[in-house]
């Protein structure tokens, strides 16, 4: 199962990165479950979790939360219960078999995955690349500002909600975090480099990889 997982936080240039190796790779691009605007709607649920319902836990708000995103950003097409309802339990195990089976039937002739916490879903996977990009704070501040014609104060205020929702989607699904060092083969700071350059590496590395493995 040949492919590419690129983990991104806010502000190192994923969606410019990922579709670049794609295009280069010849692969089709899966896109991130976790957009701006969900993480943004997510920020809203940690703070009514933190205050108006502190008995329910951030995970089972953040879970109920992605569930009606289901069908349309994961491309899973089910019926999905009301943004407030309660989790079932099993619902964690459940959404994850259903997130990897995306994955999977995507890399099945390959792909490029951006986010979707691949490389935890896809880490026994030999001809899978895991990729991860990052950045100093500030850099990826200066580099959100720039890319999304934003000023500073709201890129900070995205930076928090998607960098938070981010890692809660993997520690929920996958008890680990995004940034494990051990989930990734190419660490890659894509805020001192240049993205096209960030793109070439991975695309050098994927090649490699399965080079490798052909031996």
């Amino acid at each position: 199962m040949p492919g590419v997982t690129i983990a991104a936080a806010y502000g190192v240039g994923g969606s410019i990165v990922a579709p670049a190796v794609a295009q280069a790779l010849g692969l089709p691009l899966l896109d991130r479950a976790i957009s701006v605007a969900v993480a943004e709607q997510l920020g809203v649920s940690v703070h009514e979790a933190e205050t108006a319902q502190p008995s329910r836990s951030l995970a089972d708000r953040f879970l109920s939360l992605l569930a009606p995103l289901a069908g349309g950003v994961l491309g899973a097409g089910t019926d999905a219960a009301p943004p407030d309802a309660d989790v079932p339990a099993g619902e964690a195990d459940a959404f994850r078999e259903q997130a990897e089976r995306v994955m999977r039937e995507a890399i099945v002739s390959g792909a490029v995955i951006l986010g979707r916490a691949g490389a935890a879903a896809l880490r026994q996977e030999p001809d899978v690349l895991r990729v991860r990009l990052f950045g100093p704070k500030q850099a990826r501040l200066a580099q959100a500002s720039h890319l999304d014609q934003i000023d500073m104060q709201t890129a900070a205020e995205r930076m928090k909600q998607v960098d938070a929702a981010r890692e809660q989607y993997v520690r929920r699904l996958y008890r680990c975090s995004a940034d494990d060092p051990a989930l990734f083969h190419l660490h890659v700071d894509s805020t001192a480099l240049a993205l096209d350059a960030c793109a070439e590496l991975i695309v050098a590395a994927y090649r490699s990889l399965t080079a490798s493995r052909d031996q």
